[in-house]
This record gives C-alpha cells, structure tokens and sequence, in this order.
C-alpha cells in the first residue's frame, strides 16, 4: 500500500527534498504498524528493507538480557537498516519499537526502482550514513567515561525541557536507561539512591526526580569530559 505524498512530506527527513523525490518513495512505500516492544528486526537476521519511522519510537540495541544497550534511537524522520540493506549483509544490531510505531518499509527492488527515477534519494541515505557513524562515535567517546557523570549528564539534559528546568521525568524503566547509558540496571538504580542520598536529586515518584543542587549535578556531569 503506498503512502500519500503529503504525509511523507511533513517528516524531517524530507525538510529540504524535492517533491519528485517524495514522489517516488510515497509510491512505493509498505506501511507497517508496531506495538510496544514488537522487533522490527533482529541481530543477525536477513533485512526486510529500509525503514522511515513515521510516528513512535524505535531503540536499536545489542546484547541480550541485562547487558542490551542502545545503539541509536530513532523517532519520526528517522531512519533504519541501510547498513544491511547496502551492505548486503544481516542486521547487526536489534530493533524494538518503544512505543506504538508506524513505519514505511522499502524492500531493495522498490528502494533501487526509486532511486533509479530519482538519483537524489541516494544523496539522502548516505547523509543519512554519515550523521549515524558521527552519533556512534559520540556514544564510544561517552563510553569512556563513568556511570555517574553519564547518568548526570542524562539528567540534565532532560530538565532543560521541563518548565522549571529542575524537574525531570525519566520516561522509561531504569532497565531502558541502563541500555541507553551502557550499563546494568543495578548500576542505574545504585547511582540513582546516592544521588539522592546526596541530596543532590529528589525522588518523588513513578520515575519522577527534581533537582535539589543543580551545582553539584553538572559538577558531577562535567567531572570526566
């Protein structure tokens, strides 16, 4: 089934495409719907194709039980599965949706048809190739450093969006914040009751904290950069 032309239009990722290069993914896109925790994908396993996520969530995590990590996370715009698709290989990581998630599939003939009547979609993989190695050399140059300043740093950066800057919302289980810091959830969860015993965070419930010394907070997030 394809996709109206206008909805694929609205994502990021198509900010600055040309309507003929919209026009001809709309038309061969396969939409598909996932539930939380549905795989898209799994390690080692032969690709469906490319993915554009149109709405929801997906991690992509390696590993197996309480040593996964994240790897990338894509959300509307975002993009999976070139690395296997072009490099005629399997999928090296895992894919599982977070969220209830649509995404549009392009199996390889469909994806070649296209960009055999628009060249530019080729342009857009490979700036979308190049922006996923630069992400993942950030994550392995944040993998030197601690647990603590990592996890600071994560809540930092989530309090800049709350309206009083100091309240944050962790938005998911201390196992999915283990794998998106790279660790365990033990290692979370250790971190998270010395940061409050410190008095520097407070707990106030259902993966809620606020910020009780913002000083000592980006103090302990700067510590090893």
């Amino acid at each position: 089934m394809s996709i109206a032309p206008e909805r694929l239009a609205t994502l990021p990722l198509f900010h600055s495409a040309s309507p003929a290069l919209v026009a001809a993914l709309a038309k061969r896109a396969v939409e598909v719907q996932y539930a939380p925790g549905a795989v898209l994908f799994l390690a080692g396993s032969v690709p469906r194709g490319w993915y554009i996520v149109l709405e929801g969530c997906v991690r992509v995590v390696r590993g197996s039980g309480a040593r996964q990590h994240v790897v990338h996370t894509e959300h509307r715009g975002g993009t999976l599965g070139e690395v296997p698709v072009f490099g005629g290989e399997t999928h090296p990581a895992t894919g599982i949706a977070a969220e209830p998630t649509r995404c549009a599939i392009f199996d390889r003939p469909s994806l070649e048809a296209a960009m055999a009547e628009c060249p530019e979609i080729g342009f857009l993989i490979n700036r979308r190739l190049a922006l996923r190695v630069r992400h993942l050399v950030e994550r392995l140059d944040e993998r030197v450093r601690s647990v603590r300043s990592r996890l600071a740093e994560f809540l930092l950066d989530h309090a800049t969006a709350s309206r009083d800057g100091r309240s944050v919302s962790l938005g998911m289980t201390q196992q999915a914040l283990a794998e998106e810091l790279g660790t365990v959830r033990e290692v979370v969860s250790r971190e998270l009751r010395a940061l409050v015993s410190s008095q520097i965070v407070e707990s106030v419930g259902g993966g809620r904290y606020r910020i009780s010394n913002l000083d000592a907070l980006k103090q302990r997030a700067s510590d090893e950069k």
